[in-house]
């Protein structure tokens, strides 16, 4: 209660809507998800890795400077290729990456009903650089807040239509009139095709079978997910310099029961002591899906064999 004693006021924040960050390759089921829908590639597309993609004085890589060779879409999301992404990227595109991006709203507000909701127009990656839709293919290098990317992948758990987050239900007036709260009147349209929805959703839960997200699997369930590491900038640190530190946000984001989605879980962790998500993150949405699953009884999607 005693407020003008706190020297971090940053504890004040709601961190879902008030915090704005480089979500990293919890991105990448959007990029797939654009290039998916528009006819640029197949979840069996493939390609061969170098390990590094050049685009002028730049140079990209994969985590721990991996060389993966001939991989498909969905070997890009299960081992999160950074270059997988930058090349669905190139197939999509860099205008058609940019109307996805606004089709999912990454560049305004989700207007939640909760107050002080802050986001980023994401100017800098605006402006068109070729190194800069080629970063923001894997979540580098483009800044949301974490209701932002939830709000991208319920539309990808709602079947390739919108939905628009909101805490109260229902709003009762004091003369009894009922209204639902902070939802559009009208049908919202579908950004993505049902045939993305179901392509995207089978190769979210190949990377929880068989990828990095393997922790996040429970069985009788089948379990849509991908991880995210992301480096932290130094000016995000508030050094003035340019580049990234060694700190990171890694995360986790899935929907379950894949196939006929009932919740959406984002877990996201502020420079853990662990080198990736598949570490930190991960189990936690494991255990939380788990709960719910459970809570709620919800049949399982297959049986697990004793």
């Amino acid at each position: 209660n005693e407020y003008s004693r706190v020297e971090n006021f940053r504890v004040f924040q709601d961190p879902a809507i008030q915090t704005i960050h480089e979500p990293g390759s919890i991105f990448k089921p959007i990029t797939m998800a654009a290039a998916l829908d528009a006819g640029k590639i197949t979840p069996a597309t493939s390609y061969v890795d170098k390990g590094v993609v050049d685009i002028g004085r730049r140079r990209i890589t994969n985590y721990g400077q991996r060389i993966w060779g001939e991989r498909s879409m969905t070997e890009v999301l299960e081992f999160s290729i950074n270059t997988g992404a930058v090349f669905a990227e190139q197939q999509l595109g860099h205008e058609n990456f940019l109307r996805y991006l606004k089709k999912f709203g990454i560049f305004e507000p989700t207007k939640i009903d909760l107050a002080g909701e802050v986001f980023s127009t994401n100017a800098e990656f605006q402006k068109g650089y070729e190194i800069n839709f080629a970063t923001a293919s894997f979540g580098q290098g483009i800044e949301m807040t974490p209701m932002q990317v939830l709000k991208a992948f319920l539309t990808i758990a709602n079947n390739g239509v919108p939905v628009d987050p909101f805490i109260a239900e229902q709003v009762i007036s004091r003369d009894g009139t009922v209204s639902q709260a902070n939802q559009a009147p009208g049908a919202k349209k579908p950004i993505i095709s049902p045939k993305t929805v179901s392509d995207l959703t089978a190769m979210l839960v190949s990377v929880v079978q068989n990828g990095f997200a393997k922790s996040a699997d429970i069985p009788g369930y089948y379990v849509a997910g991908k991880t995210g590491t992301a480096e932290i900038s130094w000016s995000a640190l508030g050094i003035a310099r340019s580049g990234y530190s060694d700190q990171t946000v890694q995360s986790f984001i899935g929907y379950a029961p894949a196939f006929n989605p009932r919740f959406i879980i984002l877990v996201k962790l502020d420079n853990p002591q662990t080198k990736t998500a598949e570490y930190s993150a991960t189990p936690i949405f494991r255990d939380l899906a788990k709960y719910i699953l459970d809570y709620y009884q919800i049949p399982p999607d297959y049986e697990v064999e004793e």
